[in-house]
């Protein structure tokens, strides 16, 4: 299985986890893919910019604890 199809996989998923510290939000993304033999593959990914605001629109701005971006 070639990357390329792996992505148009029907298995395959991206993860964005977002922390909060005194320094403000922090992004970690990650492409997962089921490979045919039952193992996980998991890559790390730039967190998409659309993705990081909708994520600072609902945890810091909706509840106060960020200044806008």
């Amino acid at each position: 299985m070639t990357i390329s199809e792996a992505f148009a996989s029907r298995s395959s998923y991206g993860v964005t986890y977002a922390s909060l510290d005194e320094s403000g939000l922090r992004f970690e993304s990650e492409a997962a893919v089921h490979l045919i033999d039952g193992s996980l593959l998991t890559l790390a990914m730039p967190t998409r910019q659309d993705e990081k605001l909708a994520i600072h629109a609902v945890l810091c701005l909706q509840h106060g604890w960020c200044q806008a971006a």
